[in-house]
């Protein structure tokens, strides 16, 4: 059985989705230390934050919001989903109008209590000395590298 839902729709459920979760909160520490994902986007605009979000930049997660979901086990659930909708392309996408889609993600159980703990563990890294950039940055590679099929066959052993 599949869902037929809009483009608006999936990318209201993925938000409300990392909302739930206390996404917001990891996102604040690292702007607060002078990073940004969207540093550069033609459509952040200066104190009103996104102007035109899309599938793409929704799916999206850096290496720190990969781990924040790893730790609740979410991230499995939030990279297969996001696999069903196409037309995702770097800051921009070409995703239909409708959708189909096996399931959305279930929202009874997300909880911001743990995104907020993360993002004060994150904090503190960066009080004392941390390179969030950096850090993120080598999560996102660790998360990238733990599928086989993104590494190279030559270099599995």
């Amino acid at each position: 059985m599949s869902i037929e839902i809009k483009r608006e729709d999936i990318i209201q459920h993925g938000l409300m989705v990392l909302q739930l979760v206390g996404s917001h909160y990891i996102c604040e520490v690292c702007i607060k230390s002078g990073n940004s994902c969207c540093k550069g986007c033609e459509f952040l605009k200066d104190g009103l934050g996104c102007q035109k979000r899309n599938t793409s930049c929704t799916a999206w997660l850096c290496g720190l919001q990969k781990f924040f979901l790893n730790q609740i086990e979410l991230l499995d659930e939030w990279e297969d989903l996001w696999k069903q909708v196409p037309g995702q392309w770097f800051r921009w996408d070409t995703t239909p109008e409708t959708i189909k889609i096996k399931s959305l993600l279930n929202l009874e159980q997300l909880d911001s209590k743990v995104g907020k703990m993360i993002a004060e563990e994150f904090e503190l890294f960066v009080k004392e000395g941390g390179k969030l950039d950096k850090l993120e940055r080598k999560l996102n590679l660790i998360f990238e590298l733990r599928n086989s099929e993104n590494i190279h066959s030559l270099n599995r052993r």
